[in-house]
């Protein structure tokens, strides 16, 4: 199976301020700003009013939600995120999550591009890194403080522009319908 609309530029990566493990990571996107197909977009930014990136090609686990119940924990290894949700809205869960969480190990260069290389990490910054995830994921009630070794930088959702242009031709058939009627 070919992926390469997902295939990240193979670079060497080695950064000492990178090295956390997750690089970059997303909390309670909504299921509904994503155009579901095989090569979706995943679109995260920085901040509003960045440039887009699209995380599709993304490896690393993620987090399926009912509400904010956690219903499925899931990994993106031998193929990427995109594809690993995708195949969720076409399986028994695909009537049970309405949003999802993500943490991915491909660090994102300043072009938008991911990287393919996983930086190394020791075991001390692994369980640290493993700790911040389950916090910021989870959100225990009773943890004061959140994920705070968690590196990566946080990508807020964008909407897929794939969604508005499927509406506008959506209401143009429902207009040519009533007019037709």
């Amino acid at each position: 199976m070919e992926f390469s609309q997902y295939s990240p530029k193979a670079e060497v990566f080695d950064s000492e301020e990178d090295a956390g493990g997750v690089q970059a990571f997303g909390i309670y996107w909504s299921r509904d700003l994503v155009a579901w197909k095989r090569s979706c977009k995943l679109l995260g930014q920085q901040q509003i009013g960045s440039e887009a990136v699209n995380m599709a090609g993304q490896v690393g686990i993620y987090l399926l939600y009912d509400g904010r119940e956690v219903i499925y924990v899931g990994r993106s290894v031998d193929r990427p995120l995109g594809i690993r949700l995708f195949e969720h809205t076409q399986d028994r869960l695909r009537a049970r999550w309405d949003r999802f969480s993500w943490f991915g190990l491909y660090p994102v260069r300043e072009d938008g591009d991911l990287v393919q290389s996983v930086p190394t990490i020791d075991s001390d910054t692994l369980i640290r890194t493993l700790e911040a995830v389950a916090i910021e994921s989870l959100e225990p009630r009773q943890n004061r403080k959140r994920g705070d070794d968690l590196a990566g930088m946080e990508y807020i959702q964008a909407a897929d522009p794939e969604l508005a242009a499927r509406e506008k031709i959506a209401l143009l058939n429902e207009l040519s319908n009533s007019i037709r009627s």
